[in-house]
């Protein structure tokens, strides 16, 4: 993996990892074989979010309550950052086309959003 270029994604609108899978593979035209898929150079993993004891929800504006995360990261080791948050850019903005709300924990939020909303 390239240094730093990592991103955990929390997503509403699906309510579970199959769910988002099928809303992801819809945006995408890429399938996931178990819980990963590659996805324009990068590589999505997908994993249900909650805690023992605790139903994670979409309808809490606690981005990290929501059902479900992605952690994605480049597939190729020497991706440059630009390209990396372009290619995430991308997805996220697919994403949000199929109805899939998205919050970015990286080390570079403020590029990536800047990188989304120029992708708009």
């Amino acid at each position: 993996m390239s240094d730093g270029l990592y991103c955990k994604v929390y997503l509403a609108g699906a309510a579970d990892s199959a769910a988002a899978k099928a809303a992801i593979s819809a945006a995408t035209g890429q399938l996931f074989e178990r819980r990963g898929a590659q996805v324009a150079g990068l590589r999505v993993d997908i994993f249900d979010n909650g805690q023992p004891g605790s139903k994670a929800t979409d309808a809490d504006d606690d981005f990290m309550r929501w059902p479900v995360y992605l952690e994605v990261e480049p597939m190729a080791a020497d991706m440059a950052q630009p390209a990396f948050i372009a290619a995430l850019a991308g997805l996220l903005n697919s994403l949000d086309a199929h109805g899939l709300r998205s919050v970015a924990s990286c080390d570079f939020e403020d590029e990536l959003a800047a990188a989304q909303q120029a992708r708009r």
